[in-house]
């Protein structure tokens, strides 16, 4: 493998990491207000149920009340009606008591939908305290992780920012290094990446089909090749393509292990 290109293979790996990194950085303030917003939104609809039982509260003391006077004026009719002496004394007393006892059925009536609304209030209650104790954990858990990622995220950037610096510093020291160096960030804007690696007879970055000759050169071992330190790029994509010997080698690789370190 060209030197430069391995060495570039190398530097991709680090930025990759790098803007995983950042970006996990970068989500910590954001997930740690949205744990926040949740608790609050929680809060709020307690809150709110709340102050609805409280005001459903007021309503049927104040109904209670408004039915115990009907029921005390009723009585109060009653006693007039049976010393009324005529007819039209009669026919006004049975007419404001037949008022009084719709009153009091509408009034029982009220109270009862009150009752009603209490019950679903009171429900609602029961779920608004397990939602608050959902978002009260969820962000003491979003707080906890998000120090754990400030702290190790950020010793592990400052980490790779030396060594990338150091590397970059490396590949720029000869002419051909910078060239490339130059090409790999030009393309690295525009794709996000600017290296893949040639599996299968395809571009691993945008699984287009390489043609056979081009495959062959990529792959050639042989030390006295005259391909052996050219670097060849995508036709479809314009990266540069690099081929892991190890790929012929059995053994159990991790994700990425191939891409972070060049081919010995």
């Amino acid at each position: 493998m060209n030197e430069v290109l391995e060495k570039l293979v190398v530097a991709q790996a680090i930025d990759l990491e790098l803007a995983k990194l950042k970006r996990e950085l970068a989500a910590v303030p954001v997930r740690r207000k949205a744990a926040e917003a949740a608790l609050r939104a929680a809060e709020d609809d307690l809150r709110k149920t709340e102050e609805g039982m409280r005001k459903e509260e007021v309503l049927r003391r104040t109904q209670e009340s408004d039915v115990r006077t009907h029921k005390d004026k009723q009585t109060k009719l009653r006693k007039q009606l049976d010393a009324a002496t005529s007819t039209a004394q009669v026919t006004a007393l049975e007419h404001e008591i037949a008022f009084t006892e719709q009153a009091i059925a509408k009034l029982e009536d009220e109270e009862l939908a009150s009752m009603e609304r209490t019950e679903q209030l009171e429900s609602d209650r029961s779920h608004g305290q397990e939602v608050l104790a959902q978002t009260t954990a969820a962000l003491t858990r979003e707080t906890v992780a998000g120090d754990v990622i400030l702290e190790t995220n950020s010793a592990r950037v400052l980490e790779l920012d030396a060594e990338r610096s150091a590397l970059r510093k490396e590949i720029g020291s000869t002419d051909d290094g910078e060239r490339m160096l130059s090409q790999y960030d030009r393309v690295a804007k525009s794709k996000g990446t600017a290296i893949s690696e040639a599996t299968a007879q395809k571009c691993s970055a945008c699984q287009m089909m390489l043609r056979p000759q081009r495959w062959n050169d990529i792959t050639d071992r042989d030390p006295n090749s005259p391909h052996k330190d050219e670097v060849f790029t995508c036709e479809t994509c314009g990266r540069m393509l690099f081929y892991d010997p190890r790929r012929d080698t059995p053994g159990g690789w991790t994700p990425g292990q191939r891409l972070a370190a060049a081919a010995n």
